[in-house]
């Protein structure tokens, strides 16, 4: 297989995956709202103060765009923010219950799935999945920068 059919085949594999619906609840997992709601999660309020900027320069989103995301989880009540107590010019933001709960439900759909991918690509083809997935990403970081 040549070059160019090679990445044809990858583009529309990845493709196939992404439309399909028993796909799209993990897709949220890398996407907007979600991400930032594992991130918070994954950095919980009380180890250091966590900001906007600071979730914008992780998670490589724009300021504005993480703007609207905080609104709209704040509306939501998955999160809360407040002013910080060692730098009042700066609002700090940290995962409510609520938030944290919401979290802990997709976490598991997205074991639910994982357990329905083991169960039919069956245990070996999914940990070569898994070792190719961690090979590319180990590859790429730093690439795109």
């Amino acid at each position: 297989m040549d070059r160019q059919q090679l990445k044809l085949e990858l583009l529309q594999s990845l493709q196939k995956m992404y439309d399909m619906e028993l796909v799209a609840p993990l897709l949220e997992f890398c996407q907007g709202e979600m991400r930032v709601l594992l991130y918070l999660d994954a950095h919980p309020a009380g180890a250091r103060e966590i900001y906007p900027s600071d979730l914008s320069d992780a998670l490589y989103v724009t300021r504005q765009r993480i703007t609207t995301i905080l609104a709209s989880l704040r509306k939501k009540g998955y999160i809360i923010t407040e002013t910080s107590k060692s730098d009042r010019r700066k609002t700090r933001v940290r995962l409510s219950k609520a938030g944290s709960h919401y979290v802990q439900e997709k976490r598991a759909l997205a074991d639910s799935y994982f357990d329905l991918l083991i169960q039919t690509l069956g245990e070996k083809d999914a940990a070569e999945l898994n070792r190719l997935g961690k090979r590319a990403a180990e590859e790429l970081e730093g690439l795109a920068e």
